[in-house]
């Protein structure tokens, strides 16, 4: 083992003064710049800093404490670089026959103690390169599993008691013991992975030590975009004599801190303003890096985008503190946002939770006597959480709770934060205001996902293989049979009629990702299965993640490309039309472009956006005679509500509203969180993107409160 110390760097430190002091993400660039990246998530500054001629050409392979893993692009060398000391420990160079720069890097313990292994997985080859501090060259150690199976090492892989936990397969874990290892002896178990759920497009896999417990953290994503669609966390444990991994809803008064295929933990500080149960983790989208914070409680997201002159996302680190020095600690400006703040609710409404009224009013006569026509038509005039607060009142008024839907009703962002508060989440857009609902119709056993929303009604998946459909205000639920499936795999999901309506049928639509096969799949009240429903259409059709619409009696679905494919329901047919010919010539990559449907007015009108913040959103009209998309530069006096499933278009109740699009973000603060749309007047984003809230599990819904109709 050598073990040296860096000259020069005393006078000039090449790292920033508060470095160590908290969480920061660095990047080495090697040959490409002369310079780290130092980005720090607790103030949202980004330095760069020039590095010593020593460290220039290199890159970060991987950290233990703080200790970082360092090769040189050109020579392959490679050693420990201690970021508070600045000493160095030599390992072996990378043999010339590795491609390093791809490949994971596990670490038993600091490369100081005398039991440190580094192990290197290059994916997707099927053997492991093994070494340790004072040896001469890494080992190469095959692994017999692939013999028999197909498949690779696929990523993500931590040290954890001693062991190595590598993916191997999509569904499998190979469990290896470590020291053995570097005599070139392989002692493994395999165990099996928790199917994603609900189903993803794709999705990326991290593993995380905290506690004495590993997790493994799962991203789901949208298509080959970078749409992040959920995340859900599990915990390894053991129970008689066998491992296994189980979903849990939070990771306590932690905070996890991702990259690459692995993760590392720390207790929550609120010194650093950093918020328990919580995960960070960047991701690489058109518009440049973005730093993801994931709130457990409220299962929303918010993302800072790093400046652009940041180096990308190939080999950026966490460097997490190992000692606090109180002395060191910094006092952090500007409020910390707590996305838990709920809105107290009247005592007197026990069923939405709002902003409680700050003044009483003293009133000389009783509210009965007032005449119920009068209370009608104030209905009229309120917006839906007054409409709902007005029948409490009094008992008198209570008469009138069947004018609640003349009152003023538009979409709301329906969101379900975690389960064990047994709760959903509402935001009304248009007033700046979120609610809570109370309901034990939301308690799952498993994962819950919004599939779909309706006249009120709300289709959601537990799990991989229950659907269920429910009115949140009125509690109302109807159960769907078994899935003709074994998961839920549709692409689209929609019903004909209000779902207490004798006339009410579910659609769900399957399409095989080539675009060869369709299966449509129907259930009404009464059945106990599914009848299903396989078309072989001559034409190919790639369809998007939106919902068929029903128009015109029959059920419309818009493709990637802009082409509509129709079902109709009553001769149980499915054509592709030859018009209107497609907006893009060539297919757009999967999840890159999010394609929405909809119907207002008579017309259809489709929606092309991006998840790229700076890219204008295009709307076309179809022009039914010609059968062509007409692209529209305003929206006159409608306005949208698209998300990755549904779109809703509606009139809006006031005509500053009107020419938007709204998407399923809006920008957190404590007492105000605003919808955040896209103008079509000026075509770009409002409020700003600054401190963006994005729901997981998230649908528009128009509220809608009769319990039968």
């Amino acid at each position: 083992m050598m073990v040296g110390r860096i000259l020069g760097c005393e006078g000039d430190n090449p790292l920033p003064d508060s470095f160590g002091n908290w969480p920061w993400l660095f990047e080495m660039h090697g040959s490409k710049k002369k310079t780290c990246t130092f980005f720090d998530p607790i103030n949202n500054s980004l330095e760069e800093r020039i590095l010593p001629e020593f460290l220039q050409g290199k890159v970060s392979l991987g950290c233990y404490d703080e200790w970082v893993l360092l090769a040189d692009e050109l020579t392959r060398e490679c050693f420990f670089l201690n970021i508070i000391s600045f000493s160095k420990i030599y390992i072996p160079s990378f043999p010339e026959s590795q491609d390093f720069f791809h490949a994971v890097v596990c670490i038993s313990s600091p490369p100081n103690t005398s039991n440190c292994i580094i192990i290197l997985i290059c994916s997707p080859n099927t053997f492991l390169l093994v070494c340790s501090p004072g040896r001469k060259k890494w080992k190469k150690v095959p692994l017999k599993y692939f013999n028999k199976n197909n498949g690779s090492l696929r990523g993500p892989s931590i040290i954890y008691n001693e062991q190595l936990f590598v993916t191997a397969t999509m569904y499998e874990t190979l469990v290896i013991d470590v020291v053995p290892l570097i005599t070139g002896c392989v002692r493994m178990t395999v165990i099996d992975m928790l199917d994603p759920c609900p189903m993803p497009y794709s999705w990326y896999t991290y593993l995380v030590e905290c506690t004495g417990d590993l997790f493994s953290v799962v991203v789901h994503l949208y298509g080959d975009g970078q749409l992040i669609t959920g995340i859900e966390v599990r915990r390894l444990e053991l129970s008689c004599n066998e491992i296994h991994w189980r979903r849990v809803q939070d990771i306590g008064d932690h905070v996890f801190f991702l990259h690459g295929c692995c993760g590392r933990s720390l207790p929550a500080n609120k010194a650093w303003g950093l918020q328990s149960n919580c995960i960070y983790v960047p991701m690489l989208y058109s518009d440049g890096v973005r730093l993801y914070k994931f709130y457990l409680d409220d299962k929303v997201l918010t993302f800072t985008l790093l400046p652009e002159n940041n180096g990308g996302l190939d080999r950026m680190q966490w460097a997490l503190p190992t000692k606090i020095d109180p002395c060191r600690m910094q006092t952090l400006g500007g409020d910390v946002v707590n996305l838990s703040d709920v809105m107290r609710c009247n005592e007197t409404d026990p069923t939405v939770v709002g902003k409680e009224d700050e003044t009483e009013v003293a009133i000389s006569r009783p509210w009965d006597d007032l005449p119920i026509e009068l209370v009608e038509l104030l209905f009229q005039r309120l917006s839906l959480v007054d409409c709902l607060r007005l029948p409490s009142v009094c008992k008198g008024w209570s008469k009138a709770s069947s004018f609640i839907q003349k009152g003023r009703v538009w979409p709301w962002l329906m969101y379900l934060p975690n389960l064990k508060y047994q709760s959903c989440k509402f935001l009304d857009p248009f007033n700046s205001q979120e609610y809570t609902l109370k309901s034990d119709a939301v308690v799952a056993r498993d994962h819950l996902a919004l599939r779909f929303s309706k006249d009120g009604w709300v289709v959601v998946t537990e799990g991989n293989q229950r659907v269920f459909i429910l009115n949140p205000f009125t509690s109302q639920v109807i159960n769907l049979p078994q899935l003709p499936l074994k998961k839920y795999t549709f692409d689209g999901i929609s019903f004909t009629s209000v779902p207490t309506s004798p006339d009410f049928v579910v659609y769900g639509f399957f399409f095989q990702i080539c675009g060869e096969f369709i299966e449509i799949s129907m259930w009404r009240p009464g059945e106990e299965e599914w009848t299903v429903l396989e078309f072989w259409p001559s034409i190919p059709y790639f369809p998007s993640s939106n919902n068929p619409v029903i128009f015109q009696g029959e059920f419309y679905c818009l493709g990637r490309k802009g082409e509509l494919g129709v079902f109709n329901p009553e001769l149980k047919t499915w054509n592709v039309l030859s018009k209107p010919e497609p907006i893009y010539l060539t297919e757009p990559c999967y999840g890159v472009e999010y394609c929405h449907l909809l119907e207002l007015h008579g017309d259809l009108i489709s929606v092309f956006r991006t998840d790229d913040t700076k890219a204008p959103i295009r709307v076309f009209k179809l022009n039914q005679s010609e059968m062509e998309w007409e692209k529209l530069e305003h929206l006159v006096d409608m306005t949208l509500f698209v998300d990755c499933r549904n779109s809703i278009a509606i009139t809006p109740p006031e005509k500053k509203y009107a020419n938007r699009i709204y998407v399923p973000r809006f920008e957190g603060g404590i007492y105000c969180k605003k919808g955040i749309y896209y103008s079509m007047e000026d075509n770009r984003y409002h409020p700003s993107m600054h401190r963006v809230v994005e729901p997981l599990a998230c649908v528009w819904m128009e509220p809608k409160l009769h319990l039968h109709n």
